[in-house]
């Protein structure tokens, strides 16, 4: 029994390396296929970049353009193997995701190409409250303001209502990893391309910034200052002469908006959560000390 069980098992690692090494090949197909040099949609999430795929998308640029969350190794090790199971389910495709991943980071090491990263940056406060309930299977229960909240990726299944929404904040805190927007662009962006984000200065009235790297162009958008400086930064840093943004994946035309409005009335975050995030070297280099009091006084 053993025997076959092993067997079992061995064969169905064999099929996922050979589905996942299929899936990448097909990938490859479809890069060589463009003639511009690629194109990564390339942010810690929740900070305005399905608006931004969507936008390019439907440009029809000569050229393949990737949204992706997370590059270095460890970091798609880890949510490849929290995803593992979900292979020849009916959510197999949350496995592309680490998979496109994979195949983006051994094309970027080739160091045969020039590419062109877009990335942007939010309130890391916001950011953390929009990431969580990005996270959320949210269904009300028969018009009761009651929901039924999972989630796989946290691993917890609670009903909260509008009017008691503690229990999710409690696990807002508990779950959520808070410091990832903080490092993100060094264990990302600086680990991968070796670009460092926080070298001179950024101009807040501006809104965005170009850095040439050695093997990639940069373009970084504050999500303030989108909707006033998109048209004119994606015509410096891609030539685009009509650039327009579609909205997308808002969190008002979601299943959950009207628990996550209850959520963003009712938190209350402390001194030393505050303190955590604003004080922090991405925080400083982004936003004004004027921003920071006027975010910390509507969070606090």
């Amino acid at each position: 029994m053993g025997l076959i069980k092993s067997l079992y098992a061995g064969l169905a690692k064999r099929n996922y390396y050979m589905a996942r090494s299929r899936w990448k090949h097909r990938q490859r197909k479809t890069m060589q296929a463009f003639k511009g040099p690629p194109v990564l949609n390339y942010q810690m999430g929740k900070v305005g970049s399905s608006t931004i795929q969507a936008s390019l998308q439907a440009l029809d640029l000569d050229q393949p353009i990737y949204h992706i969350h997370f590059l270095s190794p460890d970091r798609v090790r880890e949510i490849e193997q929290q995803r593992r199971r979900f292979f020849r389910t009916d959510k197999q495709r949350l496995l592309y995701r680490p998979w496109l991943s994979q195949f983006l980071f051994e094309e970027v090491s080739k160091r045969d190409r020039r590419w062109k990263l877009i990335t942007l940056v939010r309130d890391p406060v916001a950011r953390n409250i929009s990431t969580f309930f990005e996270n959320l299977e949210v269904g009300e229960l028969d018009g009761t303001n009651v929901f039924q909240v999972k989630s796989d990726y946290y691993g917890f299944d609670v009903e909260v209502g509008l009017d008691k929404v503690e229990p999710l904040i409690a696990l807002f805190f508990e779950r959520l990893v808070h410091e990832r927007p903080l490092t993100w662009f060094d264990d990302e962006i600086k680990s991968v391309f070796g670009i460092d984000v926080f070298e001179g200065n950024f101009s807040r009235e501006k809104g965005y910034k170009i850095i040439a790297g050695e093997h990639a162009d940069l373009l970084l958008i504050r999500l303030n200052e989108l909707n006033q400086c998109a048209a004119m930064a994606f015509n410096e840093f891609l030539d685009i002469n009509e650039f327009a943004l579609i909205q997308s994946n808002v969190a008002s035309n979601k299943a959950y908006a009207r628990l996550y409005k209850a959520f963003k009335k009712e938190i209350c975050l402390p001194e030393e959560y505050l303190n955590r995030m604003y004080g922090s070297k991405f925080t400083r280099y982004f936003f004004s000390e004027e921003e920071v009091r006027r975010l910390r006084k509507a969070w606090s």
